[in-house]
């Protein structure tokens, strides 16, 4: 299948360097970011540690966030990560390099936070104490090292 075009079109197609690559960008700009086209990098490459927050009582039984706090794991982490790294910036400190010192300031305005949230009818009324963890998840050897749990804070359950 050939595709004719006026003589004076084709000699300058005939001119232009890297014809392909050309074609490729016109398609990709007029497709923009639509499957089966699109980027989503974040999913690319897969990290060997992942870590998760979680609350527990004084026997350190879990609490389900969302319905104790009002907010997740997911979101208790990052405000986390968030706290960690303005404690460890101005200690002149990277995130990776944060002191235990550090992730427990980080640890407690956290807890401080969400204990803002505690709606106290879900609260169970056996919890006097609320800890902080925050559990690491490493691939080691093809399988996941067992790590201890690091506590982070430590509060007494408020007084309505």
């Amino acid at each position: 299948m050939s595709v004719s075009l006026p003589p004076r079109l084709a000699a300058v197609w005939q001119r232009l360097p890297f014809r392909a690559m050309l074609l490729v960008v016109l398609f990709l700009f007029i497709v923009k970011e639509r499957y089966p086209f699109s980027n989503f990098p974040m999913y690319s490459n897969v990290d060997e540690e992942a870590d998760i927050l979680y609350v527990t009582d004084q026997a350190d039984a879990a609490l389900p966030m969302d319905a104790v706090f009002r907010t997740g794991s997911g979101t208790a982490k990052k405000m986390y990560k968030k706290e960690l790294s303005t404690i460890s910036k101005s200690a002149g400190r990277k995130l990776e390099t944060a002191t235990p010192e550090d992730r427990a300031a980080a640890g407690r305005a956290v807890m401080a936070t969400i204990v803002e949230r505690i709606r106290p009818k879900a609260m169970p009324a056996s919890v006097s104490q609320l800890r902080l963890y925050r559990k690491t998840f490493r691939l080691e050897d093809g399988g996941l090292a067992h790590l201890e749990p690091e506590r982070l804070a430590e509060l007494p359950v408020p007084t309505p």
